[in-house]
């Protein structure tokens, strides 16, 4: 028995013993694979990050760029950008991201065949950039399924609603590109993208025979417009030699106002100044024959009392020298005159006798 029981431990601490190392070492290797699944994720400025949990399916968005440590057993790291791209579908085999051409057809509404080059802008919302991930897997198959085939799709759409004559509207082709944009972006923001801007780089342009005859039909056009512009311009002439004619019509017409309205002011006041005038030299002539009538009013009434007073005094005279007086005055004046008289005589006598002369010594007569 106890030899038994001797086998039994050793036995035991055998296996417990080997297993024990087994264990360790399976510890190590779990470690040093442990160790070994740790990445580091870097993210540029140019770039969004998304690391996504293999055990739950969650994503984690990484806006900021940087470094970040992952377990690539559990979790894996991916990345995108983030900046404006830009995506050519021309018919220059030289551009594009494609091999050969890769210009859109578009059939008008008019059943031509029209082909132009497509310039796409676009760019992932940031902060959707796990959505981006998830709807489209990892890499640039977003820009297959969304930025090429789903623009060229919307896009030949809305420029088929053009006439053949439209497309050379550069205004009616840019109207049709932001009504594509707008349905796309109304599509594609739910998955994280939006485009900012859908170009048409080049004139559209068609097949050989069809081009042939819109040139000539432009030329037709322009010889037409061209013919329209000069029967404009003549009428333009015409217009504004009639409008120059009018104005002087008017000018003159002004003038001839002007200078009439200047004459009558002209003639209204010089009829007032000599109507002053008239009036000035009507008073001052009034108001001579007043002074003169005033004067000559008193002269006469001055003459006529002076010759009144003449008469008067030749009447008292008259009255005077008929009395005594006036003989008396006759003689006085006579005794005047003789006063300075000598008279000489000499005695002679015609008669026969001889008389005698006296001379009365009152009269101053010797």
């Amino acid at each position: 028995m106890s030899q038994d029981n001797q086998f039994d431990k050793e036995s035991i601490e055998n296996i417990i013993g080997g297993s024990g190392v087994w264990i360790i070492i399976t510890l190590v290797i779990v470690a040093v694979l442990g160790f070994k699944s740790f990445r580091m994720g870097e993210v540029s400025g140019e770039q969004v990050g998304v690391i996504l949990d293999k055990m739950s399916g969650d994503m984690e968005v990484i806006e900021e760029s940087g470094v970040k440590i992952y377990n690539s057993i559990i979790k894996e790291f991916f990345t995108l950008d983030k900046t404006v791209q830009t995506l050519d579908m021309t018919e220059d085999t030289r551009r594009g991201d494609r091999t050969g051409k890769d210009d859109l057809k578009v059939k008008t509404i008019d059943g031509s065949d029209v082909y132009l080059d497509l310039q796409v802008r676009y760019e992932i919302i940031t902060k959707m950039a796990d959505v981006v991930l998830r709807t489209s897997g990892p890499g640039e198959n977003y820009k297959m399924k969304w930025m090429r085939d789903y623009v060229r799709s919307i896009a030949r759409n809305c420029l088929g609603e053009l006439t053949t004559e439209e497309f050379y509207d550069s205004s009616k082709r840019n109207e049709k590109s932001i009504k594509a944009k707008e349905i796309i972006n109304k599509k594609i923001k739910k998955f994280g993208l939006i485009i900012t801007d859908i170009g048409i780089p080049q004139t559209p342009h068609f097949y050989k025979e069809y081009e042939d005859m819109i040139k000539k039909k432009k030329l037709a056009d322009q010889e037409e417009l061209e013919e329209k512009s000069l029967a404009l311009a003549a009428q333009q002439i015409q217009k504004t030699e009639i409008q120059i004619a009018e104005n002087n019509k008017t000018v003159e017409l002004t003038e001839a106002r002007g200078i009439m309205k200047q004459s009558i002011i002209q003639a209204e006041a010089e009829g007032q100044r000599l109507e002053a005038q008239a009036k000035a030299y009507f008073e001052k002539i009034k108001v001579g024959a007043d002074a003169d009538l005033y004067k000559m009013k008193k002269q006469a009434t001055g003459i006529l009392a002076q010759k009144k007073a003449e008469a008067e005094g030749i009447q008292a005279m008259k009255q005077a020298l008929e009395g005594e007086g006036g003989r008396n005055m006759v003689k006085m004046e006579y005794a005047k005159k003789l006063k300075y008289v000598t008279i000489s005589a000499q005695p002679f006598s015609k008669e026969s006798h001889i008389g005698r002369f006296e001379v009365n010594k009152q009269l101053g007569v010797k």
